[in-house]
């Protein structure tokens, strides 16, 4: 494969975090690149919106502190004012309210210890050493998680019934949406590494770093691609449309598909079907999200947050470490499917909300705002044998030149391992 020369021109596609992160990563090897983005705003999932005129991420907003690519892109934009999001962690298990607030390794124990049986705690610790000591074992692909034929046999299989539904439920639903038996082993390094990290938040959202990247790089928002353009063996560049206009050619040295799995299939569909089919496999589930801010505080300082053992909605919390009058109701898992209609989804937040003020008492408190917001391929559940979809879309990525990937369904779903899927991809590309 042939090294694009110099000051190169290249098309990213997507303007999640995968595709800023190429296209940054890209811009500042100094290459001429543009954006292709077919919303208005950047940002894909982290689902920018306002609520009573404060700007609010519906997505995912929290930065863990392990997150070093993302951290470096989001310092290079200048000084902002990150706060701790806390733990507090509390979890319903058969109604009744657990929390676990830095438990220590014994307490930790103990808490596996009453979630199923010894065997399951010694499993999961030892799985968790695996992440804690090596770094790579954070992100898909590691040299241990899904090898020795594991990865084809659901993660739940590999754990007692109450281990499953009190333990790994937590993990699966919050980043995958998705319940154990949905979601294979290749993948639970990177659910590991979540509860592993601490998080913190930007004061002023991720809007004012996103908006500082569209100075350094073009973007072309409300603009959809339409056809990948192969010649020879070689991307040559791409047909898009801009606010629904005429499609028009423009011609590339390189093009980064930064997108979901199931859109790059449609894309990639007429020049590479092997890859198209492969990203086609990839599962993706649906999630809703309410944000709601009542009239006085909602949550207390004890418990912040926590997560439901049953029912569509998979989690309620504070928005941010003081904002105990704004709550964000998740809804996620196999009874959050499908998607809602409004009067559904008003229902569910009466009883999440219900269900929330049963457990930590004190009367009813009006609402002041609510928002809404719905995905119908909200998180990336990966697929079973990640290893050998990896080298399916490694093989049929080099059949063309000047081609690469970015997304989720290559690194894990967490932010950094999006962004850190960019980076890769714009290295690739150049190298």
């Amino acid at each position: 494969m042939s090294t694009p020369p110099s000051g190169a021109r290249f098309a990213v596609i997507g303007g999640g975090l995968s595709g800023i992160g190429a296209a940054f990563a890209l811009h500042r090897a100094g290459h001429t690149v543009e954006l292709f983005e077919q919303d208005s705003v950047l940002g894909g999932r982290c689902g920018f919106d306002t609520l009573g005129g404060r700007p609010i991420m519906m997505g995912g907003k929290n930065i863990g502190r392990h997150y070093e690519q993302l951290r470096e892109f989001i310092a290079a934009s200048g000084h902002r004012a990150f706060e701790e999001f806390g733990i507090n962690s509390s979890q319903l298990i058969n109604e009744q309210l657990v929390t676990l607030d830095n438990p220590g390794v014994a307490g930790f124990v103990r808490h596996l210890l009453r979630m199923g049986s010894p065997v399951d705690a010694a499993r999961m610790l030892y799985y968790g050493a695996r992440v804690r000591f090596d770094e790579r074992h954070r992100f898909l692909g590691s040299d241990y998680f899904g090898a020795g034929g594991n990865d084809d046999v659901a993660l739940g299989a590999h754990f007692g019934a109450d281990f499953g539904r009190n333990v790994l439920r937590p993990l699966t639903v919050r980043l995958n949406a998705a319940e154990p038996d949905e979601v294979y082993l290749g993948a639970f390094g990177v659910s590991l590494g979540m509860v592993q990290d601490r998080y913190d938040q930007l004061v002023d959202g991720m809007q004012p770093v996103l908006d500082w990247f569209a100075g350094q790089v073009p973007v072309r928002l409300n603009t959809r691609v339409d056809r990948l353009v192969v010649r020879d063996g070689r991307v040559a560049g791409l047909d898009a449309s801009e606010n629904g206009g005429p499609t028009t050619f423009s011609e590339y040295d390189g093009v980064v598909v930064a997108i979901p799995a199931y859109a790059a299939a449609t894309l990639l569909e007429p020049v590479i079907p092997a890859l198209s089919k492969a990203l086609s496999e990839v599962a993706y589930y649906p999630s809703t999200v309410a944000v709601v801010q009542y009239e006085k505080p909602f949550f207390g300082s004890t418990v912040r947050s926590i997560a439901f053992d049953s029912g569509p909605c998979s989690a309620a919390g504070v928005y941010g470490i003081n904002d105990l009058d704004i709550v964000r109701y998740t809804f996620s898992g196999r009874e959050a499917r499908p998607l809602p209609d409004a009067q559904q989804l008003a229902r569910w937040i009466d009883e999440a909300e219900t269900k929330v003020r049963n457990h930590l008492g004190g009367p009813p408190v009006a609402r002041v705002r609510t928002e809404t917001r719905s995905w119908a391929a909200a998180h990336c559940a990966y697929l079973p044998d990640h290893a050998g979809f990896r080298t399916v879309v490694r093989d049929q990525t080099e059949s063309v030149a000047g081609l690469q990937l970015a997304g989720d369904y290559l690194l894990g779903a967490q932010l950094e391992a999006c962004y850190r899927s960019g980076v890769a991809a714009a290295r690739a590309l150049v190298a």
